[in-house]
């Protein structure tokens, strides 16, 4: 006989324990991770440790270019194994998705609902009561070198990059406590089981169980073996590519993709697994002539915002709709601690581009999931890259004449002869080409169940979070994003999970 709850979250990352945690105010939880639970409350290294052990992740392939990108696994997923980076986006992402609950004003309630904000907690646009603390470091030397560097280019300084419409330069906006990543783990974990909800580690979704097309529980495989847990309702929370995975091997998807898997289809949605998106990020790797400079905020230290100056760029081919808001990050950061054996002084600004065009499919086959997220597909893409990494190339050049920071031989932004300060930025042509060489993930995974108008081609979820052609069976974490945010997906992958009982219960 199976065991019955009244809600079934599958995933406990930052949407899925958000998700329990409020469902239990409605009746019976269970949340199902597949990753591991080292107790409550975490332990110090999985606070303060940026390379956590293999098992806190899951790791794919990106086909076209052989990167691993990983996600988080166990409990608190991505909020777990991230830099605590705790960005909203800007108002015009929400109300450009044009999906009727998701404009700005909207979202913004769970936003505030969700955190404690530490600076700013008296203004509308914050929240004070939330589990999820958000705070700004003090700079270190290097962030003050930054912010210099910014005042003297022109770039405003801010007090705070999640008042609604700020850009310019201010540390990062930041979850933590006493210096350590505060996530879903830390925060959340502990009150959801105090409100009643039944957390399993190390336990898998294999299959979502249907009664034709209400979705009545799935198939959980655990430290004891496989069970069914029935369900009065399913919240899938397993990540941009965990979602899609298990929402394909149930029989929701693509035909052609549902006849190679041998599954019944109980939906046929093409939009399962296509939309990916990420954020691209170039890294130009430095030295800094002091590791103190760097050792004294080797994380969520300084960051830069702004938007490209679209008439800069060619845009022949965009209409004018596809050239607003092209946002930029520039910011420091140490290697070490996300790379044990890197140099204590090697720094990477990061050149990153915020509002990609280019998508991705994410898709399962007998012999296993193929993921293709092609960043900077899109020339345009490539070409906001290249400025980007030009007006990064010039604060570190700005920062090498004023001792700070060193070039390394050979860089790759640079032609030369490799000596460094008198070596020039590679022409457009170059530059491109160089940029889609070294391109890689932010780690903003999201897109492949998107979330819409259920009469638009490519839609998966409605704006409810039930899972188009499906009762019962409810979406919530990124990947219902239909446009990626200009921010990290950390505090809007914890919103979405808030939401969801409002919306699914």
């Amino acid at each position: 006989m199976a065991i019955y709850t009244d809600t079934l979250v599958i995933g406990a990352g930052a949407a899925g324990l958000f998700a329990g945690l409020r469902a239990a105010e409605h009746g019976s939880v269970i949340v199902a991770e597949a990753g591991p639970d080292a107790g409550s409350p975490p332990p110090a290294w999985a606070l303060h440790d940026y390379a956590l052990p293999d098992v806190y992740y899951h790791r794919y392939t990106d086909l076209g270019t052989g990167q691993v990108m990983p996600q988080g696994r166990g409990l608190g997923g991505g909020s777990t194994v991230n830099s605590a980076a705790a960005l909203r986006g800007q108002p015009w992402d929400y109300d450009g998705w044009d999906v009727p609950g998701w404009s700005w004003s909207d979202v913004l309630p769970a936003l505030n609902a969700i955190e404690s904000d530490q600076q700013f907690a008296g203004r509308p646009y914050h929240g004070d009561a939330g589990l999820i603390p958000i705070t700004r470091l003090a700079p270190g030397p290097l962030d003050d070198a930054v912010f210099a560097w910014c005042g003297a280019a022109g770039y405003p300084a801010i007090e705070d990059h999640n008042e609604p419409g700020a850009l310019g330069h201010a540390m990062w906006t930041t979850n933590r406590r006493d210096g350590g990543r505060w996530g879903t783990w830390a925060a959340v974990a502990p009150a959801a089981r105090a409100a009643g909800a039944e957390l399993r580690a190390d336990t898998t979704a294999t299959r979502l169980i249907f009664d034709g097309t209400r979705c009545t529980g799935a198939e959980l495989t655990g430290p004891s073996g496989s069970e069914v847990v029935a369900a009065g309702r399913v919240i899938v929370c397993a990540g941009a590519y965990g979602t899609p995975e298990l929402l394909l091997r149930s029989g929701i998807g693509p035909a052609d993709v549902l006849a190679a898997l041998d599954v019944a289809p109980v939906s046929v949605l093409d939009g399962v697994g296509a939309n990916v998106m990420d954020h691209p990020w170039c890294l130009l790797n430095v030295d800094v002539r002091d590791a103190a400079l760097i050792e004294a905020r080797p994380v969520s230290g300084a960051l830069l915002r702004y938007e490209l100056d679209s008439t800069e760029l060619d845009h022949t081919e965009l209409d004018d709709t596809r050239i607003e808001h092209v946002e930029a990050e520039i910011f420091p950061w140490q290697v070490r601690p996300y790379d044990l054996s890197s140099p204590p002084a090697t720094v990477a600004f990061t050149a990153a581009l915020m509002a990609p065009r280019s998508r991705g499919r994410f898709t399962v086959t007998p012999s296993g999931p193929e993921l293709r997220v092609g960043l900077l597909a899109d020339d345009a893409d490539a070409a906001h890259m290249v400025s980007i990494v030009r007006e990064t190339a010039a604060m570190i050049e700005g920062l090498a004449k004023d001792g700070v920071v060193t070039i390394p031989d050979g860089a790759w932004w640079l032609a030369g002869d490799g000596t460094g300060l008198d070596d020039t930025v590679l022409n457009d042509t170059a530059l491109a080409t160089a940029c889609r060489r070294v391109v890689g993930t932010y780690n903003h995974h999201s897109g492949t169940c998107r979330l819409g108008d259920p009469d638009a081609a490519g839609t998966v979820v409605a704006p409810d979070l039930s899972v188009l052609g499906t009762t019962g069976l409810f979406v919530a974490d990124s990947s219902i994003l239909p446009v990626i945010p200009r921010a990290n997906t950390n505090l809007i992958s914890m919103a979405i999970g808030y939401r969801a009982a409002d919306l699914a219960i």
